[in-house]
């Protein structure tokens, strides 16, 4: 059996490594268009502020160790074309071209960064944050730039924010929308960009970026509103699927290019998995194929296919429902599940309730208040969603709450679960039984 992988960084290495161990005779070939394999890109705002010193320690495994253990990974392989009737891939190497055939296929082509098609973004000193080589070059630029723009204020564009804070940067963050971090219903957003706020980041929200101006090097960035004086700009407006190779081949697709899987993995065309942030996976509370690009889903999706691959027919993906978590300056930021905002969107008629709690006994020194939103189906009391910002004890939470999201579960199974309790750790009770609690 012949393998074949597009794409070497999480999803790819990940079902590579798994199915090689649980069929170490197969033949497993990985084309990867870049040279960095298997790295953590999530740690790369705290890489920029040299929390992680070594870019090195990104790297899980190397080139080697994977030939070592018998994959056979082609770096700077760039794949051009899939052929699904004839089973084979063609792309260039080095401006040549190559031709490979497959048994089985495996896309984990991940996502790029979106670039803006505004005046002058052919200007140096303006950086994506989307690859390891990416990181590279712009911490070694931020070595000579004391004023930032960040544009955009989604997820990567509130961790670099941060961090650029931690070198003693000037930033200025430019956002189109009216809020940050546009999956979080709006009070909640507000109190991650009010941390930002306090801590000394510039933030311009409902202003648009129309270009920049420069001779070689970007020295303004020009809004809808204002022109604003920088020496360096990171762009971070999202991603996009790199699935553009596969336009016009048949393959089923959200309108954004990702690549829509069952809960095996399958796409719709025969002996075609895929993996990864170019993937629309189903969600586990809509039902819908969902554009969700995190580390977390391609490990698992690439470990599924594996899987099923080796002929364990009764693995599958048990879907996403949108967990999220990110540090802004002492805050833990995060969500699970459906916020009003989706639910407004999708006409689901939720409601929510909510709540400030302290993370332990008020009586123990070092309390926090930590503020808590569920969302909650009005007719069942099914909790649908949560989200939980707080300086600490928000994590182990937020992970509850995606358990309990996940089994859909009731806001009394909660409010009466036996949850571990003692002075320091969490208040007679938990923070999340007070909202379960306001429910009814």
């Amino acid at each position: 059996m012949k393998i074949v992988v597009i794409g070497g960084v999480a999803a790819g290495m990940s079902m590579a490594s798994k199915l090689k161990r649980l069929k170490p005779e197969y033949e497993i070939e990985v084309y990867e268009k870049g040279h960095d394999l298997s790295y953590g890109a999530c740690g790369m705002p705290y890489y920029l502020s040299d929390i992680i010193k070594d870019e090195k320690t990104l790297v899980a495994r190397t080139q080697e160790e994977f030939q070592a253990s018998g994959i056979n990974v082609f770096t700077g392989h760039e794949v051009t074309h899939v052929n699904a009737f004839d089973k084979s891939i063609e792309g260039l190497h080095q401006e040549k071209p190559f031709k490979k055939t497959y048994d089985q296929l495996v896309i984990a082509t991940g996502a790029s960064a979106i670039h803006i098609p505004v005046d002058n973004h052919h200007l140096k000193g303006i950086y994506p944050l989307n690859s390891l080589q990416d990181a590279i070059h712009l911490k070694e630029a931020l070595k000579s730039a004391q004023t930032i723009a960040i544009i955009g204020a989604g997820f990567i564009g509130m961790e670099v924010a941060e961090n650029m804070i931690h070198l003693g940067k000037t930033v200025h963050v430019i956002e189109r929308l009216d809020q940050v971090l546009p999956t979080y219903d709006a009070p909640f957003a507000k109190l991650a960009e009010d941390a930002l706020k306090e801590a000394g980041v510039i933030m311009h929200l409902n202003e648009t970026l129309k270009g920049y101006e420069g001779l070689e090097n970007v020295k303004h960035v020009i809004t809808d509103r204002q022109a604003i004086e920088v020496d360096l700009v990171i762009e971070a407006v999202g991603v996009r699927p790199n699935t553009q190779f596969l336009k016009d081949q048949g393959f089923d697709m959200l309108p954004n290019g990702a690549l829509v899987v069952n809960d095996k993995g399958e796409t719709n065309l025969k002996d075609i998995y895929a993996a990864g942030d170019c993937v629309a996976y189903p969600h586990l509370l809509t039902q819908e194929p969902t554009f969700v690009p995190l580390g977390t889903h391609a490990n698992k999706m690439g470990r599924i296919i594996a899987e099923q691959l080796s002929g364990n027919k009764d693995a599958y993906f048990h879907g996403v429902i949108g967990s999220s978590i990110l540090k802004v300056m002492d805050l833990t930021v995060s969500k699970t599940g459906l916020t009003m905002k989706a639910s407004e969107r999708l006409n689901l008629g939720l409601k929510y309730v909510d709540v400030k709690a302290k993370n332990q006994a008020g009586y123990y020194p070092g309390a926090e208040l930590m503020d808590i939103r569920f969302t909650y189906d009005p007719k069942t009391l099914v909790i649908k969603g949560a989200q939980i910002i707080g300086k600490k004890g928000v994590s182990d939470r937020i992970n509850i709450m995606a358990s309990i999201i996940s089994q859909g579960l009731t806001q009394d199974i909660l409010e009466n679960m036996d949850l571990a309790y003692s002075p320091p750790f969490q208040p007679v009770w938990d923070p999340l039984q007070i909202a379960a609690q306001q429910i009814k």
